[in-house]
């Protein structure tokens, strides 16, 4: 067996790092070997953090046969891959033009589309990648999962049916199920098809993601929840702006109409608002927290995922505890601390699990901060003997105050959100 051959057959079975060496070494011999770099390309994108190298590679395998449409394809996934899908569909379009029939150029198209969440094109290429090669595994891939993103869910029910058909051996083909299932608010199945999906590739994050989702889903409040997300998981990043910016203007309205009318009717729909705006955003913390009381379903979470249950579904249960034990003692340290480990959930949500390095900084920084004011209003009220709040309290807790309300905006920035891809 040749080195190439052996290290293709080491990518086939997943030994990335074994494979590279291999493919370099076939480089070292042939410099010129355009094959090499494609597969060396292909074996990089399936590491972490060697992305960008994957893009040198297959640049070099374009240098050598720019008229080879495959290469030209295989940069369009690591270009979207990077979430630089305006670029990706650049390269695709150059595959397309080498040959027009091509069905994995076709649907390298679809995948840029869906790099830029820009659904009804994804479906569109898909479904022609599909008409150039029925058997296309990832064009049925994409198609389901565009399908599924703009709520199509009787034509994604079935093409994931199709797709499960075709192939039940097919982890991915699981995932896609599972996700249709979340999608109808059947949580029982979607765990079924996760825990296939991790049966068949125990080392699928996409998976065991998938069965964390339906774990906290058994919750009714979660599955509400799920249910805002698809809703705006079928717009692109601006127009989910728009959106959330349109609702925001909407409720400032109707407040002050009411206000108007009735003050307990604002208060009402104040109280609303924030309950909504809270709850959006602590949803997978408490969900956390109920898989971690699970001995079974526990095992799914990871350590940042255990730590995002503990911080915010401990911090709304101690909060609630406090605010309750010192109104009830008329205790102002115990209630201020309440309101404090209250405000703290909001950047904690935003803290643990967060592939964003930055947002990792800015949110933790903010976390810190309510933690120690809390603490530092708590230890004053304690030392304080007069009847009116320390001088130091007001500030404090109007800086954290600020801090928790800015986080709920700054959650919807990506680059805080999403891990850097290199």
């Amino acid at each position: 067996m040749s080195e190439l051959s052996h290290g293709i057959l080491l990518q086939e079975q997943g030994k990335m790092e074994e494979a590279e060496a291999c493919f370099r070494s076939v480089l070292a011999q042939e410099p010129e070997n355009d094959f090499a770099y494609n597969r060396l390309a292909l074996c990089l994108l399936d590491q972490e953090g060697k992305k960008t190298l994957a893009l040198d590679s297959i640049g070099e395998a374009i240098r050598i046969q720019p008229e080879y449409p495959f290469h030209h394809a295989i940069k369009s996934l690591i270009l979207a891959s990077l979430r630089r899908g305006k670029e990706g569909l650049e390269a695709s379009d150059v595959a397309i033009a080498l040959d027009p029939e091509d069905s994995f150029s076709l649907a390298t198209k679809a995948n840029a589309y869906c790099a830029m969440d820009r659904w009804a094109e994804g479906e569109e290429w898909s479904r022609r990648a599909l008409a150039a090669d029925s058997d296309n595994s990832m064009a049925a891939n994409l198609l389901t999962h565009t399908l599924r993103m703009q709520g199509k869910s009787d034509l994604n029910a079935i093409a994931v049916d199709q797709m499960l058909a075709a192939n039940p051996e097919s982890d991915i083909a699981h995932i896609n199920a599972g996700w249709t299932a979340l999608q109808r608010g059947d949580h029982r199945k979607a765990e079924e098809h996760f825990r296939e999906a991790l049966r068949l590739d125990p080392n699928c994050d996409h998976a065991r993601e998938g069965l964390v989702e339906s774990f906290r889903a058994r919750s009714p409040l979660y599955r509400a929840y799920l249910s805002y997300c698809f809703f705006m998981q079928r717009f692109t990043g601006g127009k989910q702006w728009m959106i959330i910016i349109g609702i925001y203007l909407g409720y400032r309205f109707a407040s002050k109409a009411l206000q108007k009318v009735s003050p307990l009717l604002a208060g009402g729909l104040t109280f609303l608002w924030l309950a909504l705006v809270m709850w959006v955003w602590l949803a997978p913390g408490i969900g956390n927290l109920l898989i971690l009381l699970d001995r079974n379903a526990r095992l799914a979470l990871r350590s940042s995922e255990r730590a995002q249950g503990i911080a915010i579904g401990g911090g709304l249960i101690l909060g609630l505890i406090a605010i309750g034990v010192g109104f009830g003692f008329d205790a102002s340290p115990a209630i201020l601390g309440g309101f404090g480990l209250l405000i703290s959930t909001v950047p904690a949500s935003l803290t643990f699990a967060n592939e964003s390095v930055p947002g990792r900084i800015v949110f933790g920084s903010i976390t810190a901060y309510i933690y120690l004011a809390t603490i530092g209003i708590v230890v004053l009220e304690m030392m304080n003997q007069g009847r009116e709040l320390h001088a130091a309290v007001m500030p404090l807790g109007t800086i954290g105050v600020l801090a928790a309300v800015i986080c709920t905006w700054l959650g919807n920035v990506p680059a805080l959100r999403r891990k850097k891809e290199i």
